[in-house]
């Protein structure tokens, strides 16, 4: 009677909290006979840093020491929720978290596992596969269309499905669809989940320190290539996120709680979905597991802090791995975003004036050499000495006949005096230099020196020459 009445105090007191989790003991014994599972050497996929002296080790942030597998195989076991870290394009990292799956099965435990990379939207094909008590893990990988989504290759991810999916684990999908992404990076969520946010706890505000540090790791995860002051979408994105991904793991891991697979960025204790948990309940017991790759250089855990813009590493445990290459990201964003100092240069002015020389003569000079002889039928006989120097006038014109301030200066109306300005030949000089660069052909200016001159005269003839800027006086009668 005694244990039984215990069973139900324990029962009622997890009621109370909103959480159907106890936490269990399990009997060390059990967890020596996983000594040989937990102390199997991993065979390493990624190439680079092998002999790095932290790869293959578990630091424990706490006490700032290393430990066994095995000890961090008690600690996960006994965890409400855990939550798996990860670089997503590091096979080593998914192999380690299958492995760590296959321990706590086989530890007794059944946690649901809750998917970073799976959309909401595509909940019902994980269901129908964990009542078929289907082990196809590569089939599940083409029903959810995997190799559409984005993510790494699915033979990356399949080992932890598949280890999963041994363990007949329930799996739930906590990513958010591309839609409310862009919708919460405009500001602009909807209504749905606008009534989401507060249940969720995202109307609480993050204190200015944690939020400061929240930018920077954004920022530094940009490559610092976008300014703080607009990284303001992407930090309200994050925060969604890892609200979502505490909301699917306390509605599914009420059972035998819960596992989560994502981005190391969100399983950190000091920012990322741990917090929203402690938030809907407090001092529920969460482990975190960052795997992390090692750098060239950086051979002391602690140093590695600065790479989370943190002053120590914001895990319970972090777990070295290889380097699955040595390509600087960075560089390669910067080399392709960034403007080239010389995208399109200029013409220099210089060379912008030897164009009209390019145009061949043959075209204008045989049409303008021609219409002077038909002006003496219009012209009386007696001409005035300032007609005779037309034809010197016109063969200026003819040497610059791209100068559009020549078809500027026609005189609105025939009132123009002989002896105005208007009737000065324009210097080839003082062209623009958008005119010499960008004209049509000498046929198109043509019509441009005659287009003011028609829409003045009535009836002008279509063949004939441009009528001289100085008119003539009216022969006497």
């Amino acid at each position: 009677m005694i244990w039984r009445s215990s069973f139900l105090c324990c029962l009622l007191l997890s009621i109370l909290a909103n959480c159907g989790w106890v936490e269990r003991n399990v009997p060390l014994a059990k967890v020596e006979d996983l000594v040989a599972l937990t102390e199997t050497k991993p065979v390493w996929q990624s190439p680079l840093l092998q002999q790095h002296h932290l790869v293959g080790r578990i630091w424990r942030s706490a006490d700032g020491r290393f430990v066994e597998q095995k000890i961090l195989a008690e600690d996960l076991v006994r965890a409400a929720y855990i939550l798996l870290g990860e670089k997503h394009d590091n096979p080593d990292h998914h192999l380690l978290q299958a492995r760590l799956i296959e321990i706590l099965i086989a530890l007794g435990r059944r946690p649901a596992l809750i998917w970073e990379m799976v959309p909401e939207t595509k909940q019902p094909i994980l269901d129908s596969y964990f009542a078929k008590y289907s082990r196809d893990g590569e089939a599940l990988g083409k029903s959810l269309g995997w190799n559409l989504s984005g993510w790494p290759a699915w033979h990356m991810y399949q080992p932890v499905a598949d280890a999963a999916m041994a363990g007949h684990l329930p799996m739930y999908a906590a990513g958010l669809p591309k839609s409310s992404i862009r919708a919460l990076a405009r500001g602009k969520p909807s209504f749905k989940f606008a009534k989401r946010q507060r249940a969720l706890g995202l109307h609480i505000a993050l204190p200015a320190g944690m939020r400061k540090r929240s930018l920077e790791q954004l920022y530094q995860g940009h490559c610092e290539m976008m300014p703080r002051s607009s990284l303001t979408p992407l930090f309200n994105v994050q925060r969604a996120k890892d609200a979502v991904f505490a909301e699917h793991m306390l509605t599914s891991g009420q059972n035998d709680g819960a596992l989560l697979i994502a981005g190391n960025g969100h399983v950190r204790k000091d920012l990322g979905v741990p917090l929203f948990l402690n938030r809907h309940q407090p001092g529920v017991r969460v482990a975190t597991v960052a795997l992390v790759e090692v750098q060239d250089g950086l051979m002391d855990p602690t140093d590695y802090g600065e790479i989370f813009s943190a002053p120590l590493l914001p895990f319970d445990y972090v777990w070295f791995t290889p380097r699955i290459d040595d390509k600087d990201h960075c560089a390669q964003l910067r080399k392709r975003f960034a403007k080239p100092a010389k995208a399109k240069p200029m013409a220099p002015q210089p060379k912008a004036e030897e164009k009209p020389a390019e145009i061949p003569a043959e075209k204008p000079v045989p049409e303008l050499k021609q219409e002077p002889k038909q002006e003496p039928k219009q012209e009386p006989k007696e001409q005035p000495p300032e007609a005779i120097t037309e034809p010197k006038q016109q063969e200026k014109i003819k040497a610059a006949p791209r100068s559009w301030p020549v078809t500027k200066k026609v005189p609105p109306d025939d009132t123009a005096k002989p002896d105005d300005d208007a009737a000065k030949p324009a210097d080839a000089s003082a062209m623009p230099d958008e005119a010499e660069t960008d004209l049509p052909d000498l046929e198109e200016h043509e019509v441009e020196v005659r287009k003011p001159v028609e829409m003045k005269d009535a009836e002008p003839a279509p063949d004939m020459p441009p009528i001289p800027r100085s008119k003539p006086p009216k022969p006497k009668s």
